[in-house]
């Protein structure tokens, strides 16, 4: 599965799949270039994220978004065993706020639909409403607040029945 962001004259073209082995190292130069900032988000905690993306990209299903052969952001889905899987995303500093998390969001859903998932859920800080809306927008939430963030959790059985 490939999605293209673009071509668009301010910003190289983007390309969404998945990473191959040899792709680990570029995978983790892009979690080094993130600031504290973007990796707490991300992790909800202070860490420089290698050894976490490291295990990640092991195992859980990913998507990595390219710009040529640099990796600018990535999305995890951990499977439940219920039929539910966890998202977790990254998108590097520079590339924030250009569509690359909405496109990584929406190739995530789409595996996890084609893979039988019913729901995918994401653990969102309160800073991080517009991610509770851009799910909205996918299809019907169930969003739960708590300390700090919010719980939300996308039905996805409407998708497998299409």
């Amino acid at each position: 599965m490939t999605t293209v962001i673009g071509p668009q004259a301010h910003r190289p073209r983007v390309t969404i799949a998945e990473p191959t082995a040899a792709d680990t190292p570029r995978v983790l130069e892009m979690v080094q270039r993130c600031s504290r900032t973007s990796l707490f988000h991300r992790f909800h905690g202070f860490t420089d994220a290698v050894d976490s993306a490291r295990v990640l990209l092991a195992r859980t299903d990913t998507l990595v978004a390219w710009s040529d052969d640099q990796c600018v952001g990535m999305a995890t889905l951990a499977r439940a065993g219920d039929g539910t899987a966890d998202l977790g995303v990254l998108v590097e500093d520079d590339w924030q706020r250009r569509g690359v998390g909405s496109r990584l969001i929406a190739a995530a859903v789409d595996a996890a639909t084609r893979g039988g998932t019913t729901a995918v859920q994401a653990e969102v800080l309160g800073d991080d409403g517009f991610l509770v809306a851009l799910m909205r927008r996918i299809g019907p939430v169930r969003v739960t607040a708590g300390a700090g963030g919010y719980s939300v959790t996308l039905d996805l059985t409407d998708r497998l029945s299409a």
